[in-house]
């Protein structure tokens, strides 16, 4: 072989046998050396900090993050709480919407102040008022932010399964037990507590505090005049007997519909068929 043959079988050698004896070296060195916190964010080797727990995936980037959990609880208080008046895909009703382009441009700590103080509009002081706690309060304000959910189904099947009979027929009385004037009986809405207070007219006297579906909106004697239909904006109807030695809730049962999209002339004769 000539001396020329020779250099360069050698320049060979050294152009691919070289780099991979240095990048061999190299990868041996570096496993002997503590990787920092820093450059494993870097290179991507560090956990995440929620670990392994399911996140929400929201379609819009801007959105700030929530698990699967935190949006779901989050979802049941909005359709329990603010649907009634924000409606059900946050357009607006009575209440102001909540779609993602006031939301976003809002952001989250303006939004809970917000919730948590609530406003002179009519806003509910959801924090102050000890409904959510602080935890709730955040977790609602990034909630506004993702984009509306599909509503939850509500038809015949659930509304069956929601109803509760908490005094049978059978077991009512069968004549007045008390000494109400039921011509002069008042129900007042307790807004924000989920109850109403039955006031006797010519006393002022509170004959009693009931407690029922979220804000109810309309109080409706039956046909008979001996049951009280309360409905609230979460879509909870109370059967109240006014024929008990006090008046209690008999039954109760959550329907399709919040308290304002009720007709409810289309109820008449519904204690003929359910009470």
């Amino acid at each position: 072989m000539t001396n020329h043959r020779r250099l360069r079988s050698a320049g060979i050698f050294l152009a691919v046998a070289l780099p991979m004896a240095l990048s061999n070296a190299f990868a041996q060195d570096s496993a002997k050396k503590p990787v920092s916190e820093v450059e494993q964010s870097y290179q991507g080797a560090a956990s995440s900090p929620v670990g392994d727990t399911a996140m929400h995936h929201n379609i819009n980037p801007k959105a700030p993050p929530m698990t699967k959990e935190e949006f779901e609880k989050a979802k049941n208080i909005y359709f329990q709480r603010c649907a009634g008046c924000h409606g059900v895909l946050r357009k607006g009703a009575t209440g102001k919407p909540l779609t993602t382009d006031k939301t976003l441009a809002s952001g989250t700590e303006y939004l809970k102040v917000f919730i948590t103080y609530g406003s002179p509009g009519g806003m509910p002081n959801w924090g102050t008022s000890g409904d959510l706690t602080e935890a709730e309060v955040d977790m609602m304000a990034r909630y506004v932010q993702q984009e509306p959910p599909v509503p939850p189904e509500w038809g015949m099947k659930e509304m069956e399964a929601s109803l509760k009979v908490n005094v049978p027929p059978e077991q009512r009385p069968t004549k007045k037990m008390n000494d109400l004037d039921l011509d002069n009986l008042f129900s007042v809405t307790l807004r924000d507590a989920g109850k109403i207070a039955l006031i006797d007219g010519k006393t002022k006297k509170i004959v009693k505090i009931l407690p029922t579906g979220y804000a109810v909106h309309i109080s409706r004697m039956s046909k008979s005049g001996r049951y009280l239909y309360v409905i609230g904006r979460d879509a909870r109807i109370n059967l109240i007997d006014l024929w008990m030695p006090e008046p209690t809730n008999v039954a109760e049962i959550k329907v399709g519909l919040e308290a304002r999209s009720v007709e409810t002339s289309k109820y008449k004769g519904y204690e003929d068929r359910y009470v």
